[in-house]
Order: C-alpha cells, then sequence, then structure tokens
C-alpha cells in the first residue's frame, strides 16, 4: 500500500474497496496485531517507527464485540387476570446527539457495550481540545458500517488496557461523519497521559504516519473543532495534537494530520457551519 500522501488521500474506488477488505480481514485474524500497531501511532518514538523495532503488545487478547440484540419491541409479560402481554412499538432510532456537537451520531448508534461508570472521573469545565489518529493500520473505509466496527474495535482495546470506555470524545471517520465516543457534558477522557483534565479528544479514524486525511475528514475535524471552540467559548490557542503537549513524546496524530492542523490553526479553526 503506498504511503504517499498525495496517492493517499484519494484511492480509487477499487484500490480502495480492496484495501478495506484485506483491512477487515487482518483485523480479525489478530486483533493484538491491531494493538501493537495503535502503540506504534501514539506511542512510540519516531526511531522506533523508523527501524520496525516496535513494543510488544500492551493488550490482551480481547473478545469479539458481542452483536446487540435484534431490534424489536419489547413485550412484557401478562398481567395478573390476563392471558396476552402487551407489545408497545420499538422507540425509533436515535439519528442526532444533541449537545456541543449535535451534527455528532449518538455513542448508542455504534457502541456494543456500556461504560463502567463507577471507574469514571466528571469531566471538569473544557480547557483544552487535544487532535489524536488512532494510530492503527491505514483505514479506507467510507461506510458507516466500516466506521462502526473500527470504533468497537478502539473501544475494546481501550477496555483491554483497563479503561472504562473509549477514551476519546468524538471521532471523526474518512467520509466527514463525526461520531460522539466519551458524553464530554459527563465524563472525562482517557486520551493524554497526566493531561486529561479539563481536556476534550477528538480523534480522526486511521494512521496518519502512513496515509493522508481525506479533505472530507479535515473538513469535518475543522466544523468539530470550530463547534466546540464556540460552545465552550476557547480561544484557539487552546487547540493542541497530542505530540504537542509537554512530555507526550508520541508521534500522534502523524506526518500527515499534523500538517492539516498547522494549516487549520492558521485561520484560527473556523466554519461557516457551525450550529
Amino acid at each position: 500500500m503506498s504511503t504517499d500522501p498525495s496517492n493517499a488521500g484519494a484511492p480509487d474506488a477499487h484500490r480502495l474497496q480492496h484495501s478495506a477488505e484485506r483491512g477487515m480481514r487482518i483485523a480479525r485474524r489478530s486483533f493484538v496485531f491491531f494493538g501493537a500497531l495503535f502503540v506504534a501511532g501514539c506511542a512510540t518514538s519516531k526511531s522506533q517507527l523508523a527501524t520496525g523495532r516496535l513494543p510488544g503488545p500492551e493488550w490482551p487478547d480481547i473478545p469479539a464485540p458481542v452483536p446487540p440484540a435484534p431490534a424489536g419491541a419489547i413485550c412484557l409479560a401478562p398481567k395478573p387476570g390476563e392471558s396476552v402481554g402487551t407489545c408497545p412499538p420499538p422507540a425509533p432510532p436515535e439519528t442526532v446527539y444533541g449537545g456541543p456537537v449535535p451534527f455528532a451520531r449518538p455513542r448508542s448508534a455504534w457502541a456494543h457495550g456500556t461504560p463502567d461508570y463507577t471507574d469514571m472521573d466528571r469531566m471538569l469545565p473544557p480547557k483544552y481540545i487535544t487532535i489524536h489518529h488512532d494510530g492503527m493500520t491505514p483505514y479506507w473505509g467510507l461506510t458507516e458500517t466500516e466506521a462502526r466496527e473500527r470504533l468497537e474495535w478502539i473501544r475494546n482495546g481501550h477496555r483491554g488496557k483497563g479503561w472504562s470506555d473509549i477514551g476519546y470524545h468524538y471521532i471523526v471517520d474518512r467520509s466527514g461523519v463525526v461520531w460522539q465516543g466519551r458524553d464530554v457534558t459527563r465524563w472525562q477522557g482517557a486520551h493524554v497521559k497526566f493531561r486529561n483534565e479539563n481536556n476534550i479528544g477528538v480523534m480522526c479514524l486511521g494512521n496518519f504516519m502512513l496515509q493522508a486525511p481525506s479533505p472530507a475528514q479535515v473538513a469535518a475535524l475543522n466544523r468539530t473543532v470550530a463547534q466546540l471552540r464556540a460552545y465552550y467559548k476557547l480561544r484557539a490557542n487552546v487547540v493542541k495534537t497530542h505530540q504537542e503537549w509537554p512530555g507526550a513524546q508520541t508521534l500522534c496524530p502523524g506526518t500527515y494530520l499534523q500538517a492539516q492542523v498547522n494549516v487549520l490553526r492558521k485561520s484560527g479553526f473556523k466554519s461557516s457551519a457551525v450550529a
């Protein structure tokens, strides 16, 4: 697979489909391999990546996600003296999240499990926004189904590290869809070591050491950051990338996304599409 950013940013349909299918087969065979690459993207030095000397997997084997129960009505048992129970119609599926980023898909639209709320810290008033990549294998998916699978793999990986849930508050896929992770109005994230307090985590799906973000992804990232800035009244200079935090010592969000963030920073992370 090419790592040239000009070629990686806009693959043709055949190569995109082939790459996505191959990536899914690899992921199903070895989730631990994904874990190692995630570490490579967000917790290794440049010398390790250049020489191929990657650390061993930090995550234990994670069981495959349990599929959600099929949609349908929840029937109630018959009341005393009645022979037939009641089956109220199912609630309509959630399509919008609301909150600080109202155009984000809700967490319930992709996550198969619930967080361990007993082990999560309350979110303090946001003062920073931090941008990340997932740092796993290159990701070319353009459908919501592919995005949901990738998100669930990441959530399971974070759970395998002992975290209560996926560590990011918002995730941006290659087609420009924004997904809710942790509820930013309630729970602190887990995305920058020792810097999670007051810090909103926004992650883009993909490994941007090896591929370029898509134009739709960059535009959606800019819109999300602009929305969060407007909602929380944050200045542009409090928007950082993972590698820009003192002591972080990571490659995240990757060379190609970092370059795009630098461009967005010059314009102040402004978007005409702010809700």
